[in-house]
């Protein structure tokens, strides 16, 4: 083997391991977790008021594969969970969205869209405009759900992603590596 194609190999290598962090896909993969609350006052302010919190997990598709989230209800005193995870929508360069279903209950859901991409730190926020973009319909035995808007807030990764910094030192190992390689090659 030549030295130009193993030059060109260990750039490939550097050039694809810096290329591919958490941060250079703007769709969400791996666990994140959830903590937000119903608005108190202004224009979303609803019936009841709560805190919604766990975790969300994307397959590396942005895929929402997972789903473990709690409502508590802190005006009726119920609990709700959602845990099974409806359709992804994906429309690159705007917004991810997703329901999640209660699993006893498909009547009660929580709805979500994040915009993307994310902020550099991997947290994605909930979308909030004219229409709340984060929501639950509630059912609590009435004639129709409950309807019932959050406050938008971020979700955050729960595990720490390889920075593009870390990736490229471990490219140009490789890239080292394959450059002694190439002079044993010679040498023998």
């Amino acid at each position: 083997m030549g030295k130009k194609p193993l030059f060109v190999l260990g750039l490939f290598c550097v050039l694809s391991f810096a290329g591919t962090s958490a941060y250079s896909d703007p769709l969400p993969v791996g666990t994140y977790s959830l903590n937000v609350q119903t608005p108190t006052s202004g224009i979303h302010s609803g019936s009841d008021e709560g805190t919604l919190s766990g975790t969300l997990t994307f397959d590396a598709a942005s895929t929402l594969v997972t789903a473990n989230l709690i409502f508590d209800d802190t005006t009726t005193g119920t609990t709700f969970s959602f845990t099974n995870p409806g359709a992804t929508s994906i429309d690159p360069g705007h917004f991810l969205g997703a329901t999640i279903y209660n699993a006893v209950d498909p009547a009660t859901f929580y709805s979500f869209s994040i915009a993307i991409p994310g902020s550099a730190s991997g947290t994605f926020n909930l979308t909030c405009g004219t229409d709340c973009h984060t929501w639950m319909d509630l059912d609590q035995g009435g004639e129709s759900p409950v309807y019932v808007e959050l406050n938008f807030g971020p979700i955050t990764p729960v595990a720490a992603t390889p920075e593009p910094s870390t990736l490229l030192l471990f490219g140009t190992g490789i890239a080292g590596g394959l450059s002694v390689l190439r002079r044993r090659i010679q040498n023998t």
